[in-house]
């Protein structure tokens, strides 16, 4: 872990967000060089609005920006247009969106409410209560964030910005389900899910989206800064933001902003000190792009920025040996492939539904038991056998080759798959903290993989209730399907997604980790987007989206597309909350 000398520690956040009118004044002072008049900066460039960062919500907020007749300008701090957002699947999960309402499907407002804080807010969730028993901040973000999601899409959508269709999953040609589709107050479990559509007419990627919104804020003649990392903020007497300097190599670059500067710039998933502060759960490895060091935490502390959700996270699992190996992963595991697969700890024993969503399961990763002063969980052990090896090759994280990539363990039995597991651990100590297997777990797992058996024989998982959801057996479907050339018939039993393991042998395991799609946590926002102070005043001039604030909602994932239906929604609120701000 680096030292905590890489940014502010959990204390200097505290402190800092309870200093406003301190901080307030220290910004200015730093920002023009010495404690002079904000008049003093020479400006280098001069704007409405200014982005920073160019996913899908710093590019939402330039083109509704540049269409509402502002200027803006877009700082990125990476060499290329899209960050994270360019290595998503290109799916944007959106409520009452155009599609939904095409087929005459009444996604309505106040059920779809009730869907997002039961899923959000599970402890305060209360359906007869004021609020649904949320605090009025928490309501107004989830209401803010119906309200404007399909208006934004559909904006996109008129710009040209977006090329978008309903998102149906690929092998299944369906539409998608939300990771809480068997709740009661989910009235519309699927079909929320947005994708965009390539030249080809095919449903493209993250890549393809951002190139959709590259093209199109090139052709609406707004100019992105690339390589240009966001430093420090301009603030006027009165503490109002009024610019940004930001750091192009060796040079300092002045863009004053008459209106206000929109931060959208990513979580701090590679800022190994932030990551040692704030989150809980284990952190090895994560699919944002490497820039995406936590910025603006710094940044909006320095101006008196309240923070939020500090350990939130978009989740998934990783190999472990991987995710040591290069901390920025191309790729996680996302849905569990195959039927004869289970995941056990340390211990030998079952602790999650493996069919659940990626940022569901990966929880269990950082679950803390007392008694034995540790955490259980810390590393998961994906145990499967040769029906699963070859039937469903090629779905990450299993090999196309059964055994061949250097992260499979494999043994002839229970038995010496665990002494093969001890004995790969001992290899790793060094990265993974000392983690050993316990002294029973070999007795266990043969345990827990009996267990499975007979209750995959009847098709029922009374433990974790795996493939009880659509959302199992469809998303099972979708990212692990069965080989066409392989010669192992389809699951005959009652459940698509359990099938007994053939411990007669081989046997394989995959070390698996907890990672991040990217953190969630930061500056608090309110319903327009507005940055708040510790006295829950708006810092004005200044807005966020995205992964760099506190997301509007904590750690639910509502569905596929939810990181970038929020960024999107939130980047739209903020352009138009800027667009009526005063000039300066």
């Amino acid at each position: 872990m680096a030292t905590k000398t890489d940014g502010i520690t959990r204390r200097k956040m505290i402190t800092g967000a309870g200093g406003m009118a301190a901080l307030g004044v220290m910004a200015t002072q730093t920002a023009c060089g010495g404690g002079g008049s904000s008049d003093a900066i020479k400006w280098d460039k001069v704007t409405d609005i200014v982005t920073v960062g160019s996913g899908i919500g710093g590019a939402t907020a330039a083109a509704v920006a540049k269409d509402n007749g502002d200027e803006v300008i877009i700082v990125e701090k990476a060499g290329f247009f899209g960050g994270t957002s360019s290595k998503t699947a290109g799916v944007i999960w959106v409520p009452n969106s155009v599609f939904l309402r095409d087929q005459g499907i009444s996604d309505n407002k106040d059920d779809c409410l009730r869907y997002l804080a039961r899923f959000s807010f599970p402890r305060d969730y209360h359906p007869d209560a004021e609020n649904l028993g949320l605090r009025t901040s928490e309501y107004a973000l989830l209401e803010a964030f119906y309200d404007n999601a399909s208006v934004a899409l559909d904006r996109l959508i008129k710009l040209g910005v977006l090329d978008a269709v309903e998102w149906r999953m690929w092998a299944l040609d369906r539409p998608t389900p939300d990771y809480l589709d068997n709740v009661e107050e989910n009235k519309v479990a699927q079909g929320r899910a947005v994708g965009v559509v390539d030249a080809d007419g095919n449903i493209g990627q993250g890549i393809e989206m951002m190139g959709q919104m590259d093209r199109a804020l090139k052709k609406m003649g707004v100019p992105v800064l690339l390589k240009h990392a966001a430093d420090r903020l301009v603030t006027d007497d009165s503490g109002r933001v009024i610019g940004l300097i930001a750091k192009h190599g060796d040079q300092e670059v002045a863009i004053k902003a008459n209106k206000g500067v929109i931060f959208a710039s990513g979580g701090y998933s590679h800022n190994t000190g932030y990551v040692a502060d704030f989150q809980r759960v284990a952190v090895d490895g994560s699919c944002a792009m490497p820039v995406s060091t936590g910025d603006f935490l710094k940044i909006a502390s320095d101006v008196g920025a309240k923070m939020g959700n500090m350990s939130g996270a978009w989740r998934m699992q990783l190999p472990f040996e991987q995710a040591t190996a290069t901390r920025a992963v191309p790729a996680g595991v996302f849905y569990v492939p195959g039927d004869s697969m289970l995941q056990v700890n340390k211990y030998g024993r079952r602790v999650v539904n493996e069919k659940r969503n990626y940022n569901d399961r990966s929880e269990i990763h950082g679950v803390y038991d007392p008694g034995k002063a540790e955490f259980t969980n810390h590393l998961m052990f994906m145990v499967y056998d040769q029906r699963t090896a070859e039937a469903f090759a090629g779905n990450f994280p299993i090999p196309v080759t059964p055994g061949s990539d250097a992260y499979t363990v494999s043994g002839a039995s229970v038995s010496e798959l665990s002494g093969k597991l001890t004995e790969r651990l001992s290899a790793i100590s060094g990265d993974t903290g000392g983690v050993v297997l316990d002294g029973g777990f070999e007795a266990a797992l043969g345990e827990t993989i009996q267990r499975f058996n007979s209750n995959a024989v009847e098709g029922r998982d009374p433990d974790f209730s795996r493939g009880a959801s659509d959302n199992d057996t469809a998303w099972h479907g979708a990212f692990s399907p069965m080989r066409q050339d392989t010669d192992w018939p389809a699951n005959p039993y009652p459940n698509l997604v359990l099938h007994p393991l053939d411990t007669s042998g081989p046997l394989y395991a995959i070390i698996l980790t907890s990672g991040t799609l990217d953190t969630n946590g930061g500056p608090v926002v309110n319903q327009h987007a507005q940055i708040m102070n510790g006295s829950d005043v708006p810092v004005e001039g200044l807005y966020g989206a995205g992964n760099c604030i506190a997301s509007p909602s904590k750690e639910a994932y509502w569905g596929a597309g939810c990181p970038l239906g929020l960024s999107m929604t939130y980047g739209y609120i903020a352009a138009n909350r800027a667009h009526a701000a005063k000039k300066v």
